[in-house]
């Protein structure tokens, strides 16, 4: 060992860690490995331009004639070929639209990439190959069943087929062929992402309760999986809340074409109907997940506790539960009910979004 041997070692050293030790020195590429935060804002940015810059629908010369309209009513109503004031509350149903995809594209990643760690920390390389393709699978089925469905389809009628046509018919006036073409590709991508992360979650969540890597397990190794259990639920909630608030603001949006005030309460009081359903559904999926998993992980870890021979040093059992997350009660949980409980609560936040249907609502 060269330890202190040469100036160049004590220099390059003291760059390290103060002193001369003998600790090993990152290499050059790890020093600049914070540069990595860079990547996830970045991304989302450019997501964020990419989405706003073609979901346009106004022209130049319409852009300029809305204006002028603006300014001076009066003297051009009759040559302006559109309404202005529908114009723009139909533009702003659209960006509040592409606010929630922004938002179901992000929050699909982090989700992701978070169950994907967990269930890569879960398993040994032979048990991780059975997930994968347990996923594969799942995934496949979900893409195939959404591909098939069309208009026979109850589900493809009421939440994508209603929105479509009726942004369809509205006229290429106030919705253009070329929107219409980036709505299809923008809720494809958005529909696919929807029916593989929630099965890379679930299987995450699966993964909490699978036995250790290697040795037997103890309440310390629960605890954890307790701890990865509960960053799924995070990950899950934000994903189906996400979709809860992309559904309600895609339903809602034709209701912005519609010049009849009846005709444009009961779009929405539908599109309310729709998300609610779906918002129960999801808060449902979520405590069949959660529940059953953190009732399970609680349990082992206190047999684990129980078997222990009792001595001085050793620590209450219900007091290390509460101490590590293991305690099932209303109290230690509130968080994890509350995020069970957000994509019901979701739907009516939703209709918050576009209603009401006015320029400066």
């Amino acid at each position: 060992m060269l330890g202190c041997a040469t100036p160049f070692v004590r220099l390059r050293s003291a760059l390290v860690t103060p002193g001369c030790h003998d600790t090993p020195v990152p290499s050059h590429a790890s020093d600049y490995r914070f540069l990595l935060l860079i990547i996830p804002p970045v991304f989302i940015l450019l997501l964020a331009i990419g989405l706003f810059e073609f979901s346009s629908n106004i022209t130049v010369n319409n852009f300029h004639s809305l204006t002028n309209w603006l300014m001076h009513p009066a003297s051009e109503t009759s040559e302006q070929p559109f309404n202005a004031t529908h114009f723009l509350v139909e533009v702003k149903s659209r960006y509040i639209w592409l606010t929630t995809v922004v938002l179901a594209l992000v929050a699909g990643i982090y989700a992701f990439i978070l169950c994907a760690m967990i269930i890569y920390q879960c398993h040994s390389r032979s048990r991780l190959w059975v997930v994968t393709s347990v996923g594969i699978v799942f995934a496949l089925s979900g893409v195939a069943f959404i591909w098939a469905l069309d208009e026979t389809h109850t589900l493809y009628r009421a939440i994508f087929g209603f929105s479509y046509d009726n942004l369809r018919q509205a006229g290429p006036q106030r919705i253009g062929e070329h929107l219409l073409r980036y709505v299809m590709v923008v809720v494809s991508i958005v529909n696919v992402q929807a029916l593989i992360v929630p099965v890379v979650a679930l299987l995450a969540a699966c993964s909490t309760l699978a036995p250790p890597i290697s040795g037997q397990p103890d309440p310390k190794f629960y605890a954890s999986q307790m701890k990865r259990l509960k960053e799924v639920l995070t990950a899950a909630s934000a994903i189906l809340v996400s979709g809860i608030l992309h559904m309600g603001a895609w339903l809602r949006w034709p209701a912005a074409l519609v010049a009849d005030k009846a005709g444009q309460e009961a779009v929405l009081g539908a599109a309310l109907a729709i998300t609610l359903f779906w918002g129960v559904t999801f808060t449902l999926m979520l405590v069949a997940t959660y529940l059953p998993a953190a009732l399970l992980l609680a349990r082992r870890a206190e047999a684990q506790l129980l078997e222990r021979s009792p001595t001085a040093t050793e620590p209450d059992p219900d007091q290390w539960l509460k101490d590590n997350g293991l305690f099932l009660s209303l109290q230690d949980h509130f968080p994890q009910f509350g995020l069970i409980l957000a994509p019901l609560l979701a739907s009516p936040l939703s209709s918050l979004l576009v209603a009401p249907l006015t320029p400066t609502g």
